[in-house]
């Protein structure tokens, strides 16, 4: 129980001074006041009638003093009804910091498949490495899951973003206390090799977590670079692997350069295929997402339809440290009052790449794939230009809201959120795939056990779609 007894003890340093409900209910209305200002994006997903009725179900539970960690889980999720994945509601940072250095959390990586639970990584002795966990000191998985979902998305209605940010993104540990008040020790109820058992796991702080993962399965470390390429003579196939949009490649050299020379190489060797893999890719830089795509087309092209700004300075941001108002020099005012960035090198018509590509493509994505890479995939997915293989992606369709941002920090309680000042809009004519994402042509899932044998369907199922193609040109 030493484990549990200390982060009480940390929880009572850090979150137990209750808060007067007057307060808490003047950050409520601060937050939602910076969101609607700030945020162009507000109502993309849900409408502005049915988001203030979620906020006033929120304020109407502010009916007595509570922690800043408590008043923090009721208003996560409604800042969550955004649908807005790059909008999330964040702790006091000193809470923050405890849960990601020295608060013992459950001793476990998950994955989330087909609505379940799974052990992925047992940080402790690896014993229940594949087991479906069942409940969770006697709370359902189902019922943790959906706590921590009200929480956690990407954009719109896309249903693989929540499920991997939790998973592959480690955010489960985390989320089991802040989300859904969840202390150890853990008494875990799981199934495993079609028997059912229970486990009591004390906690483990996230740093040495850490510590196990990287020594034990060096395997799940991201490589330190952002791209590779391959080049495969027996199928005439290059495989592009961009973990990022941004950094340098394994060669060193910037992502810019380095996509330059690798669709030189595929001229080069006169290549039938590519294969591009952007599983996992949390997004980056604009330019190189246009970039990558500019390759496959032979014609100019627009890649942005408007880039939405409300105004150029705000009032919340008397709640921002070092708050930078929008350049004027940047922007175009437009007649409703609101702001073109029409600076972007994105915005107006862009030109093809050199040397085209024209050959097949396949496109590998997930459920973490996001932000810049969205707009690639949603762009080459419009152009017809691409077979896409994996999962739905977690980015919207039509466009996000990111860019320029400012942290606000609410006076009373000290929650945080970094509210994003511009919302982009792909030039993709329609309405046709609505508040989802990029769908795949072919759907890859997974077992826990295909997972921990470390099977890449994916990347099979593109070279069996590429097998299939080759065997019928003729000869």
């Amino acid at each position: 129980m030493r484990t549990g007894i200390l982060l009480i003890a940390a929880e009572v340093c850090l979150t137990a001074q209750s808060i007067e409900p007057e307060k808490l209910k003047q950050d409520l209305t601060t937050l939602y006041a910076a969101l609607q200002e700030g945020h162009p994006g507000i109502y993309r997903y849900t409408p502005k009638p049915q988001l203030d009725a979620i906020f006033e179900r929120a304020a109407a539970q502010i009916d007595h003093p509570m922690t800043a960690l408590q008043f923090f889980r009721i208003a996560s999720p409604a800042v969550a009804a955004l649908k807005c994945g790059h909008t999330r509601l964040r702790p006091a940072e000193e809470i923050e910091d405890r849960l990601f250095d020295s608060m013992p959390l459950l001793p476990i990586d998950v994955r989330i498949l087909g609505g379940k639970v799974f052990v992925f990584r047992d940080l402790t002795d690896g014993k229940l490495a594949g087991a479906e966990i069942l409940a969770i000191n006697g709370v359902t998985s189902a019922k943790l899951l959906a706590t921590m979902l009200a929480n956690v998305g990407g954009d719109g209605d896309t249903p693989t973003a929540g499920p991997n940010r939790l998973g592959q993104g480690h955010l489960f540990r985390i989320g089991l206390y802040a989300y859904a008040n969840i202390e150890p020790p853990y008494h875990i109820a799981y199934r495993l090799h079609g028997k059912n058992g229970v486990a009591t796991l004390e906690g483990m702080p996230t740093t040495k977590a850490r510590e196990v993962d990287v020594a034990r399965y060096p395997e799940d470390d991201r490589p330190k670079f952002t791209a590779t390429y391959r080049f495969d003579d027996k199928t005439g196939t290059g495989v592009l692997r961009v973990y990022q949009f941004g950094g340098s490649a394994e060669d060193g050299k910037p992502l810019q350069q380095f996509f330059q020379q690798s669709y030189e190489d595929l001229d080069r060797r006169h290549a039938r295929n590519l294969i591009i893999d952007v599983r996992d890719n949390g997004g980056g830089e604009d330019e190189l997402g246009k970039q990558l795509f500019s390759y496959l087309v032979t014609e100019p092209f627009p890649y942005y339809n408007d880039l939405v700004i409300n105004k150029l300075t705000f009032d919340f941001f008397r709640y921002v440290d070092h708050p930078q108002p929008i350049p004027e020099n940047r922007v175009e005012k437009r007649p409703n009052g609101k702001y073109l960035l029409n600076s972007h090198p994105n915005w107006g018509i862009q030109k093809p790449g050199t040397p085209h590509f024209a050959g097949n493509v396949y496109a590998l994505m997930n459920g973490g794939s996001f932000s810049t890479t969205c707009e690639f995939l949603s762009t080459l997915h419009h152009h017809r230009r691409a077979v896409f293989i994996g999962e739905e992606a977690a980015g919207g369709y039509y466009g996000n809201t990111s860019g320029p941002g400012a942290m606000l920090v609410l006076p009373n309680s000290k929650l945080r959120i970094y509210v994003r000042l511009m919302t982009y809009y792909m030039a993709i004519p329609g309405d046709e795939h609505g508040k989802r994402s990029i769908p795949p042509d072919h759907r890859v899932t997974y077992t826990i056990d295909e997972m921990l044998d470390h099977k890449d369907k994916e990347m099979a199922e593109a070279y069996r779609l590429i097998g299939s193609a080759n065997a019928d040109k003729p000869r």
